[in-house]
Order: structure tokens, then C-alpha cells, then sequence
């Protein structure tokens, strides 16, 4: 049987969402996407991206000091002829990196929308999307149609809102399907590589999902686009209760961080 999601109502502060969990009981998780902020009876629920954004990225350091370097380039002619003053050429190559940023999270949105709006036409729930005129997006979509084509797939939930009532925490879970009869919950990346937090993050929405079905999730995939050459890859991992312990750990560190920064007033 098809998992029924929660109902949605717009209310002044975002969207509530009711979760229905399996033994009947019932809770209204509020959803500012604005503030990209959760909450339940007012009480914060901090979602599982905020909590594993305090993982370290090294990577991210040398990819904005190159864009800065891109922007000097693209702009020394300029600089030296004195079209372009001092503090601007500073100004840009501080700010370079969202720029380069930007452009890829738009691409990003174009393939997630995509993906999201496909299985929803699966589901009966909307018409078939169109493909986008941008290359790199039509390019990790047709990988994502070939992929689907490979298995046999039985779509549930397409981004839908999750709790953890034991451990108080909130997310998105970008899809939920039986996968090779297998149960699975799905997350849509497009970015350079599969970093490990990706499966940490999946593992929590597993959890949470198990949480709100009673029934174990038997995979996390983990679907990356890359967003510059359209380049498809697919990771599952069956280690979902190693993964969460993992997690937990991190949702551990962010709470007593939390703690202190209210304690000091910060």
C-alpha cells in the first residue's frame, strides 16, 4: 500500500505538515521556508542538513580561493587600464565564489525540480515534465531516466516532510521507493563527488521514516548529478543503523553547542 503524506495548511509562520505516524498518533511539524526553519508546538526541530553543516569541508577553501583567482584573471586587463578601481577588483574576488555558486545551484534546481515533478507524473499527482533547455540539467536528467529504466521502481513520497519523535529532529526526503523489492529513501545531489555525510543524512531520514511507518528501510541511495558535465552516479548503502549512530553523534554536538550559544546569549 502507498504511504499517505501529510496534509499541508499555510499559516502566517510557513506550512504545516501532518505527520501521520503508524500507531495512529498525530503531529503537526510547521515548515518556514524562508528561514528554512522547523518546528513542532513551537518547539525547535532542527533539521538534519543544519545539523551536519558542522561537519568540516575542506574542499570548499581551495574551490572559492580558485574562483577568486578566475575573477583576477577575467579582470587584470580591466584593473590595469584603470577601468576598474581597486576596492571593485577586491570586491569581486571576495565575491566570486557566489557567483560561481549561483550557477551551479541553479542547475542543481533544474534537475531536482525535474526529478521531483517526473515522479510526481508517476504517482498520478501532476502532468510529465518538460526537459530544460540547459545542457548540463538535460544531461543529468537523461542519466536519471537511464538509471530508472535499469531497475524496477515503485515510487511512494517525493519530497516529503519527516520527524523523529524520539529525537526531535526534521527534514526533507527527497524521495521514498521500492527499489528491486527492496524499501528505500532516496536523496538527489548534484555536486563534484558522494561525500560520506551524504549517508549519514540518509540514514536520519531512513530513521525518521521508520519512525513515521513502522517498517524498516532497507536501503539509502544517494543520486548524484554532477552539475557541470551531466555525469550520473549511484550509491546505496545498507548500513543504515551504523550510519544513524554516526549522526547521532553530530545531533549530539549541535544540541550541546546550541546550549552553550543560548546560555552566553549569543
Amino acid at each position: 500500500m502507498r504511504p499517505r503524506q501529510g496534509t499541508k495548511t499555510l499559516t502566517s509562520n510557513g506550512v504545516d505538515h501532518e505527520i501521520e505516524y503508524h500507531d495512529g498518533s498525530v503531529v503537526i511539524l510547521n515548515f518556514d521556508p524562508k528561514k528554512h526553519y522547523y518546528n513542532v508546538e513551537g518547539a525547535y526541530a532542527p533539521s538534519v542538513t543544519t545539523i551536519l553543516d558542522s561537519i568540516a569541508k575542506p574542499a570548499l577553501v581551495p574551490w572559492a580561493a580558485n574562483e577568486g583567482a578566475k575573477f583576477f584573471r577575467e579582470n587584470c586587463s580591466a584593473y590595469s587600464q584603470a577601468e576598474m578601481s581597486s576596492e571593485d577588483m577586491a570586491k569581486g574576488i571576495r565575491s566570486a565564489y557566489k557567483t560561481s555558486s549561483g550557477q551551479a545551484l541553479n542547475v542543481g534546481l533544474m534537475v531536482h525540480k525535474w526529478c521531483e515533478e517526473a515522479i510526481l507524473w508517476k504517482l498520478g499527482k501532476g502532468p510529465a515534465p518538460g526537459m530544460p533547455e540547459n545542457p548540463q540539467a538535460a544531461l543529468a536528467i537523461n542519466a536519471f531516466r537511464e538509471w530508472v529504466k535499469t531497475n524496477e521502481i515503485e515510487w511512494h513520497t517525493v519530497e516529503e516532510k519527516v520527524y523523529h519523535r524520539g529525537h526531535k529532529y526534521a527534514g526533507t526526503v527527497d524521495a521514498t521507493a521500492t527499489i528491486n523489492d527492496e524499501y528505500c529513501v532516496i536523496d538527489f545531489k548534484t555536486s563534484k563527488s558522494i561525500y560520506s555525510s551524504y549517508h549519514l543524512q540518509c540514514a536520519a531520514y531512513a530513521k525518521a521514516i521508520e519512525d513515521m511507518r513502522g517498517k524498516e528501510v532497507d536501503k539509502a541511495y544517494v543520486l548524484r548529478f554532477d552539475k557541470a558535465t551531466g555525469e550520473f552516479e549511484s550509491a546505496a548503502s545498507v548500513e543504515v543503523m551504523e550510519n544513524f549512530i554516526a549522526f547521532l553523534g553530530f545531533l549530539e554536538g549541535y544540541s550541546r553547542l546550541r546550549s552553550l550559544e543560548n546560555r552566553h546569549g549569543k
